[in-house]
């Protein structure tokens, strides 16, 4: 078995309504994926963090001539072997969602191969179904903080009506309006106040804060019982988040926007965080995003992969949080997305405040090729 092909298929479309968070708005749904081919016609798919360009050359320019003729079955050695070659090529950094992308596919080229899912070829299946939270509460075009604030509380009811018992919003508010971390606090308050004490809430900032700010902010979210503080400051500042991570009694959680195990072990070993959260197509792909959820265990510290794609990388994580030990959440992205929605011939859904994970070979999922020309930009 060898493959024959690499192509980066890009996806994209406009959304009716832009929505944002602390770093920015959010006009469209925009994807790369990675189709890989091996010469018995089996096809595995996989999806980078991030637009299209740049990705799309590297994947097709870049790894496409290098990888076509490797045994997928060696996932582990080409993940390795790529990063070294891509370190070679760019220098001061390495395209991880490259990586991440090219890595998903042949997990999925492997496990259909072999005829199992990618989460039985990782050691085994710790459960049939995660526990989910809903992800979104993001924030509109408003003139006033009561009309934002009546909107994600209107959202997160609606959540907890469907079945979640989990939620995650955001603050950080100062970036486009004309509003502090006062007004964060009192979004979380109003959400809890509607919700009850019952549902877990989540609250991530998008490093919105400098330390100080991120201090005040913390407090506050730990008397309203805030399960975790998500990425409250900027990600470079490792030694930054762990001593505040001393320093507040709400948890701290964070990684979306780290990658590889050599940064994800200063991030454990610095106490950084005590929920760290790799994203399958950002972080290095299953590879990396399976051995950081190891060095986690390793550390006593829970894995919370970060979920924010199309279905692809939503059921790429469905396969690591199969595995993971402790009490792993699904984030379950619950924002308009038509592409997430109709990506996948049999779409991944929750059944009350839980995902069922596949269980058919590699990713679990078919691709629906009608969804692929609808949004396909080329």
């Amino acid at each position: 078995m060898y493959v024959e092909q690499v192509e980066a298929i890009p996806l994209r479309r406009d959304l009716d309504e832009r929505f944002a968070n602390a770093q920015k708005w959010i006009d469209s749904r925009e994807y790369c994926l990675v189709r890989i081919t091996a010469d018995d016609g089996s096809v595995g798919w996989g999806e980078c963090w991030g637009p299209v360009a740049g990705n799309r050359e590297i994947v097709e320019r870049t790894v496409g001539p290098w990888l076509t003729g490797r045994d997928p079955r060696d996932v582990e050695a080409i993940h390795d072997e790529l990063i070294v070659r891509l370190r070679s090529s760019y220098h001061s950094y390495v395209p991880a969602s490259v990586v991440s992308g090219v890595d998903i596919a042949l997990w999925d080229l492997y496990g259909k191969a072999l005829g199992e899912p990618i989460s039985r070829l990782l050691g085994g299946r710790e459960r049939e179904r995660v526990r989910a939270y809903a992800t979104g509460h993001f924030w509109g075009d408003v003139d006033s903080f009561d009309d934002l604030r009546d909107a994600v509380v209107a959202e997160a009811t609606g959540h907890v009506e469907a079945g979640f018992d989990a939620l995650k919003n955001k603050i950080g508010l100062a970036r486009h309006f004309p509003w502090g971390p006062e007004e964060d606090v009192a979004l979380v308050r109003a959400i809890r106040e509607a919700v009850g004490d019952d549902v877990r809430l989540m609250t991530d900032a998008n490093h919105a804060y400098d330390v100080a700010d991120a201090r005040r902010v913390g407090r506050a979210l730990a008397d309203l019982d805030v399960h975790f503080f998500e990425e409250p400051i900027p990600p470079a500042g490792i030694e930054r988040y762990a001593r505040l991570n001393d320093q507040l009694a709400v948890p701290l959680a964070g990684g979306e926007c780290w990658a590889f195990r050599d940064e994800f072990d200063r991030v454990l070993d610095a106490g950084a965080v005590d929920y760290v959260q790799p994203d399958v197509t950002s972080a290095g792909g299953v590879t990396s995003t399976r051995r950081v959820a190891t060095m986690a265990e390793a550390a006593d510290v829970q894995c919370l992969p970060h979920v924010f794609g199309s279905a692809v990388a939503l059921a790429a994580s469905l396969q690591v949080l199969a595995t993971i030990r402790g009490d792993p959440m699904l984030e379950f992205d619950r924002t308009p997305n038509p592409i997430r929605e109709g990506l996948a011939v049999d779409p991944i859904t929750n059944d009350g405040n839980s995902v069922p994970i596949p269980d058919a070979p590699g990713l679990g999922i078919e691709v629906d090729e009608e969804t692929l020309a609808a949004f396909r930009l080329d």
